[in-house]
């Protein structure tokens, strides 16, 4: 099996909340220079999907600025849905699925499939703003297979080895919502270290939640939350796929200082077709 190339990751220090973090230097990719198949952008992004497998994607302005509206309108339909009484949540339990309603200790989460948007009906407040929703997750669909394309034109892979050919069909990829406030000491912060079992993955969250582990030297970096982009990772399938040409990365939730307060994330799973 081919094995992704290693880079060494630089790092950089911020102060938050008094501490001092070594935080990620992740490339940042031109979403419009990926769709217009530029060399130089196509070849940065094939080197971060090797290496570290994490990478931000910035958008133009008037991309931007939609995409941040949308979230912020996401990030207000979790504070209230999130808050709502947990039998009401519950109506929206789906047993052996990733979507719907979801609980764990800690942590809440409400997934709509991408294939079942016009066939669901979605709970208060998300339906009250569903053409922003579906919106929001056709845009995060377009992201994702945009990359598949660069990738696979970066790889060499010929027309039918295409890494979209395998998410052409119906799947299990959708939006997810979620609520994981921090935790009052850091040290009751449960370990989540994880890789993400799909193919790609986009998240959204604007305070500092995500750590990362260094492919070379296992240490962990954190991720800045940066405004107007989205923070994108390689997952399991898509390193198995490229026959480990791609690096699916080992990374974690957590906080950088003690403290309870609202914490909410907004992330797109592409997943391989069924």
């Amino acid at each position: 099996m081919s094995q992704a190339m290693t880079f060494s990751l630089s790092k950089t220090t911020r102060v938050v909340g008094g501490q001092s973090l070594d935080v990620a230097d992740l490339k940042e990719i031109k979403f419009e220079s990926l769709v217009a198949k530029d060399p130089v952008e196509m070849a940065k992004l094939l080197k971060a999907a090797q290496s570290p497998g994490f990478f931000f994607v910035t958008f133009n302005d008037d991309l931007s600025g939609k995409i941040s509206g949308y979230i912020r309108t996401s990030y207000l339909n979790c504070h209230e849905y999130f808050a709502k009484p947990f039998d009401e949540k519950m109506k929206s339990l789906r047993e052996g699925v990733d979507r719907g309603y979801k609980h764990r200790p800690g942590v809440e989460s409400f997934e709509i499939a991408r294939d079942e948007r016009d066939s669901i009906t979605l709970p208060i407040p998300f339906a009250e703003h569903a053409s922003a929703t579906h919106d929001l997750a056709n845009i995060c669909d377009t992201i994702v297979r945009t990359c598949l394309r660069s990738l696979s034109d970066s790889l060499g892979l010929d027309e039918s080895s295409h890494l979209e050919n395998a998410h052409r069909g119906p799947s299990d990829s959708g939006l997810k919502f979620v609520s994981s406030p921090t935790h009052a000491y850091i040290a009751d912060v449960p370990d989540t270290t994880h890789t993400d079992s799909g193919s790609v993955t986009l998240l959204w969250c604007e305070k500092w939640a995500s750590q990362l582990q260094t492919q070379d030297t296992k240490e962990w970096l954190w991720i800045e939350p940066k405004r107007d982009c989205v923070v994108v990772n390689v997952a399991n399938y898509l390193q198995s796929q490229t026959g480990g040409r791609l690096h699916s990365p080992v990374h974690r939730l957590t906080q950088p200082t003690d403290g309870i307060e609202d914490r909410y994330f907004v992330s797109y799973f592409l997943r391989p077709t069924h």
